[in-house]
């Protein structure tokens, strides 16, 4: 990464993440002796995926999806939303996803 800042290239960071709407706490609170009961449907209903780019701190772009972040999905976004947005001779930092490999 030295040599890349030492060249003057701006690094970009892209990651994706997912939630649902209704998002369940996995921990909860009862009086002491007591148990913590609580009911939740767990079908995954009102998932949010997401995949963004930062510059530093800065957001460059970001992607909402109501469906699976695949490799039609990535490749999609990363065609019509993050290329036109990268500067020139900029350095774009990944995961090892495999949908990447495309």
């Amino acid at each position: 990464m030295a040599a890349y800042d030492a060249q003057h290239r701006t690094v970009v960071s892209s990651d994706e993440s997912g939630f649902t709407q209704d998002m369940p706490r996995r921990h909860g609170y009862a009086p002491n002796g007591q148990r913590c009961h609580g009911v939740h449907n767990w079908h995954a209903r009102g998932r949010t995926n997401v995949i963004g780019a930062l510059i530093g701190k800065d957001l460059l772009t970001v992607g909402r999806f109501k469906t699976n972040v695949d490799a039609d999905v990535f490749t999609g976004w990363a065609r019509q939303d993050l290329l036109p947005k990268l500067p020139p001779a900029s350095i774009l930092v990944m995961d090892h996803a495999t949908f990447h490999k495309r």
